[in-house]
């Protein structure tokens, strides 16, 4: 069986394979003759649609690290012009170039690739004049190495993780793309199309010469669109030459600049804040324990509270000592152990130490680079807020009412002098911020959005000034609210009018845009 984790197989679905098949083909209709490479054949999807879809001589050129898969994809060619090698493509020295290069290349982080790998994917990518901010995933390579080995006139044809349209390492790469490519056209989908560590695929088209020259996106709903070539691919040149990511191509060039002139005129997170990631124990399952493990081996005088993730806090902008008692009660883990270098060990401490030796958590890299493996660093003071980094129906951001600490599933947020927390709570719920957030953060398949340190301390917020009966009446009506619009509705006559003079129309403009970004990201339909 494959080891998905360390090959990073995932196997492309025939109707995807198909489709890529016909419209790379289709570009070569006036020819007689083409030469193909698929850089990581794995079980011959490819070449089985190749086979059914040719109707020109194909030069064939399949490789593939697994000699296995090899032999299986080698079957599916039923003609002599085909040559399949067992070898690593990023060692894959080419004594030509190629018409067009497809496939599905594979899915493996950096941290489990070999030493040499790691080194062959530097120089590919500086021989390219890419940074090492580039070098996070075999696949970013693969991708690179072949459109270096396209003729002058050739196609590239890939399915790939979405990471491609909104992750920051991948942005010179998108710029590398923008330089190569005459044409461009990406497939993105409302469903995952298949298996890929939890990731959104995409499909990417490049054309080194076109006479339909720019970025052409689409949005793909049912597989039948691909079978029938019944998409809109629609040209977005805006979007591409703007700051927000290839993800949200479904904005109009009016929401484009509508939102990139708003965003010109507010203040970001970071002007109101400091914030910064929340505590890593690397072993959160041993290090954070519920109140009976705390009991059994009589570790409360070690223990601190702490909220291990935001799906345990509750619907409000506000976390107390009570919301933390009931989740305490509930049996989630909830007590950190912090100990200190200097702490004595005691017998039944040393006993529940002994637990982490066995299951290996001192060989664990993040501890074997402390003093002493058990002894978190960097346990800072209580925060003012919590802004929990993933969420799925709106961002997450409370004040932090009690003694807890948070995990780095959230930031700890801190006020600058002169701002008021409650007014700066207050101010984040709105629709412009919330849709800055869609655009400027990342989403993984099953919808779930995450935004980096950096661009939640970038997200433009329109600051108003309230009082404590006013945070005191949202607060009551946030917990009874029926969902997130309710509440920014409200806030958005207040915050957007005060701040930006928006009009009613405005008003309606942006909260629409958001609901837009929001229904694509949970793959709502229209």
């Amino acid at each position: 069986m494959i080891d998905k984790k360390n090959t990073g197989s995932y196997y492309t679905p025939s109707y995807l394979a198909s489709f890529i098949s016909k419209r790379v083909l289709s570009h070569f209709e006036s020819m007689t003759r083409i030469s193909i490479l698929e850089p990581s054949v794995g079980d011959g999807a490819f070449i089985t649609e190749l086979e059914k879809a040719k109707k020109i001589k194909i030069n064939l050129t399949a490789l593939d690290i697994n000699e296995a898969e090899l032999k299986t994809a080698s079957e599916k060619w039923n003609e002599n012009t085909a040559s399949f090698i067992k070898t690593d493509f990023l060692e894959y020295a080419a004594h030509n170039l190629y018409s067009a290069i497809i496939g599905n290349p594979p899915y493996v982080k950096k941290n489990l690739l070999t030493e040499k790998q790691i080194e062959l994917i530097r120089e590919i990518h500086l021989n390219e004049n890419l940074t090492d901010a580039s070098v996070k995933n075999i696949w970013t390579t693969f991708l690179i190495k072949s459109i270096t080995l396209l003729n002058k006139d050739g196609v590239l044809a890939f399915v790939l993780p979405s990471e491609l349209l909104q992750v920051k390492f991948a942005e010179e790469i998108r710029e590398y793309l923008k330089n190569q490519f005459q044409r461009i056209e990406i497939f993105t989908f409302n469903d995952l199309m298949f298996e890929c560590k939890g990731q959104d695929t995409i499909i990417l088209i490049g054309y080194k010469k076109h006479q339909q020259k720019g970025e052409f996106f689409a949005n793909i709903e049912f597989k039948e669109e691909l079978e029938n070539n019944s998409y809109d691919l629609k040209n977005n040149n805006l979007l591409v030459d703007s700051n927000i990511k290839w993800t949200h191509h479904f904005l109009n060039s009016d929401e484009l600049i509508f939102l990139e002139n708003i965003k010109s005129e507010l203040e970001t997170i970071d002007f109101y804040t400091d914030s910064k990631p929340g505590i890593v124990t690397a072993a959160n399952n041993f290090f954070i324990i519920n109140n009976e493990t705390e009991k059994k081996y009589n570790l409360s005088r070690y223990t601190k509270s702490i909220i291990q993730k935001g799906i345990l806090v509750n619907g409000s902008v506000v976390f107390d000592e009570a919301d933390y008692k009931e989740l305490e009660q509930s049996k989630h883990p909830s007590r950190l152990l912090q100990l200190d270098d200097n702490d004595v060990i005691q017998e039944e401490l040393e006993e529940y130490l002994a637990i982490g030796t066995e299951l290996k958590i001192h060989e664990r890299y993040k501890c074997k680079i402390r003093k002493n493996w058990y002894v978190i660093p960097n346990i800072s003071t209580v925060p003012d807020a919590l802004y929990f980094k993933r969420c799925h129906n709106y961002p997450k951001l409370l004040k932090n009412n009690s003694n807890a600490l948070v995990t780095d599933s959230a930031y700890k947020v801190n006020m600058k002098a002169d701002w008021d927390l409650n007014s700066f709570i207050f101010s984040f719920y709105n629709s412009l911020t919330l849709a800055f957030a869609e655009t400027d953060g990342r989403y993984y398949g099953g919808g779930v959005l995450e935004l980096t340190p950096n661009e939640f301390k970038k997200l433009p917020i329109p600051y108003v000034n309230i009082n404590t009966n006013e945070f005191e009446n949202f607060t009551i009506e946030f917990e009874n609210k029926k969902n997130i619009e309710e509440i920014l509705v409200k806030n958005d006559q207040k915050i957007l009018k005060q701040v930006l003079n928006f009009s009613d129309k405005e008003i309606l403009k942006i909260q629409n845009i958001r609901k837009k970004l929001v229904d694509k990201r949970l793959r709502k339909k229209a």
